[in-house]
């Protein structure tokens, strides 16, 4: 207990003890609206020890956590960034941000029951994962709205429980959760509402918007809900009995123009899923794209279409091993036009096929 006193009261005033054993469950309080100090302090005199810290109060300014190695930090509210950069098996519950995240180099940060105001981005083949995230990203000093969370340079995100809420627009899309740079993203349960794009995967990039059990909802989005382009993968399921265990629903409602756009060589697999309510089309596949839709349901958007298949692109219905007898269901037409192509070798899904497509 004595080493325990010296190091905390050493660690809140910046001095040195060398080396020392791991701080266990001890707290450290901000007061109101404190300086951070005395958390980085804290941190800093760690060093990669595994440790666990308890913050209470609420903090202000920029916090850094570097090279930490089995850190829990517990109930840390903070009006500030936080960095966090060559870390290993890091968590952070609780956690209350009003600031930027930045997650750099480092594998398996957790994070449990996050509020978020601002923006995440984990970059340089970092792995995190997020149970219990509502995020409301930052606005500019015009209002306009920017990336909520960002998984690029070959990183893995996870993201279960989410409450993703944008408030606009900003000049160039907004976009709620995105991947790129050959990136993977696991997207499962919660609601993603409000930005100009809910899912963005580019640039070689693997997204799995998949629950595990429970419901998605992708809603309420300017410009589309699922995004893929620039030889990006997405794969859209809900959960099924037979594959979880449970079910759940996957549903892209009432998202502007489009539920699923795959464009510039992307690649979109969707498979008991629900689309609706959007005005162009449900599923929009072109320049070299390619669709694959299994047992779902696709409303007729407000141009009467279901889909539309453009600029040598593919889509196709395939059941899979549930074929040929299995379908999906298409309440609108499907337009093809130019070289593209649209079959069903193995399903029984019925399609009206036209090759005017009227409204763009």
């Amino acid at each position: 207990m004595y080493k325990r006193t010296v190091l905390l009261i050493a660690a809140i005033s910046g001095l040195s003890l060398g080396p020392v054993t791991a701080l266990a469950a001890n707290t450290i309080d901000c007061g109101t609206n404190g300086s951070v100090a005395v958390v980085q302090n804290a941190v800093n005199a760690i060093g990669s020890m595994p440790s666990s810290l308890t913050i209470t109060g609420t903090c202000e300014g920029d916090l850094s956590i570097t090279r930490a190695d089995r850190l829990t930090l517990t109930g840390l509210s903070l009006a500030g960034n936080l960095y966090i950069d060559s870390a290993v098996l890091t968590s952070f519950p609780n956690l209350h941000l009003t600031g930027s995240m930045t997650v750099r180099n480092s594998r398996r940060i957790t994070f449990a029951s996050t509020v978020m105001y601002g923006t995440i981005q984990v970059t340089t083949g970092s792995a995190v994962s997020f149970s219990g995230l509502t995020q409301a990203p930052w606005t500019d000093s015009s209002g306009n709205l920017y990336y909520g969370f960002n998984c690029v340079s070959q990183s893995e995100c996870t993201l279960d429980n989410i409450t993703l809420s944008g408030t606009g627009s900003a000049p160039s899309p907004s976009v709620a959760v995105l991947a790129g740079s050959g990136s993977r993203l696991n997207v499962y349960t919660g609601t993603i509402s409000g930005f100009d794009i809910g899912v963005q995967i580019w640039n070689n990039s693997t997204g799995f918007v998949t629950p595990l059990c429970g419901n998605l909802n992708i809603q309420s989005n300017r410009l589309a809900g699922v995004y893929v382009t620039d030889s990006g993968m997405v794969k859209i399921e809900s959960p099924t009995l037979a594959t979880t265990g449970c079910t759940g629903l996957v549903s892209l409602t009432n998202n502007g123009s489009y539920g699923v756009l795959a464009d510039g060589g992307g690649n979109a697999y969707l498979y008991g899923i629900a689309i609706s309510g959007h005005s162009l089309d449900g599923v929009r596949v072109t320049n070299g794209s390619t669709a694959r839709i299994r047992s779902s349901s696709v409303g007729a958007a407000s141009s009467g279409r279901s889909a539309t298949v453009k600029s040598q692109a593919h889509l196709y219905f395939d059941e899979q091993d549930n074929g040929p007898t299995a379908s999906s269901s298409l309440a609108g037409t499907v337009c093809v036009t130019g070289n593209s192509t649209v079959d069903t070798d193995n399903s029984a899904t019925v399609l009206n096929v036209v090759t005017t497509c009227g409204t763009s």
